[in-house]
């Protein structure tokens, strides 16, 4: 089953609520502007939302984003990205990675989800943990999200 993004941005807003150090309040204040954002089709695409709402849960946190709606997942192409986001990741208190569509890379629009696919999902997933941990030395503390 697919996502769609409006969605996403939601579950992206639950997650970082859930693991927030602030009041409840803020959290619900930046769930009802999420709603109205996407009410109002404003279109703030994943990746530029992901860092704009991060402020207001940590400030001191870095996130990156690498997604994979519309492309395709090849490890030899896909290190390089991980590669950039550990570096860019490293050095701050606290780092958060999120990781959206990857599990629709490489299903063509309509196409389903196929034991196959699935699987090939699964291997994926484990592939950017573990390349992402050989960087662990350079992160005090670091968060993926699949979403």
């Amino acid at each position: 089953m697919t996502m769609p993004k409006d969605s996403k941005i939601k579950l992206l807003n639950e997650l970082l609520a859930a693991g927030s150090p602030f009041a409840r309040d803020i959290c619900a204040d930046a769930a009802s502007g999420i709603r109205a954002a996407i009410i109002d089709e404003a279109g703030i695409p994943l990746g530029e939302f992901a860092k704009r709402i991060l402020r207001l849960y940590d400030p001191r946190a870095h996130v990156e984003v690498l997604d994979f709606e519309n492309g395709h997942f090849d490890d030899l192409f896909v290190v390089a990205s991980i590669a950039e986001s550990a570096r860019r990741l490293s050095g701050y208190e606290r780092g958060i990675l999120v990781v959206s569509s990857l599990e629709r890379a490489g299903v063509p629009e309509g196409g389903r989800m196929s034991p196959k696919r699935k699987n090939a999902y699964s291997q994926n997933v484990d592939m950017i943990e573990n390349y992402i941990m050989r960087y662990s030395q350079a992160f005090d503390n670091l968060e993926i999200f699949f979403i």
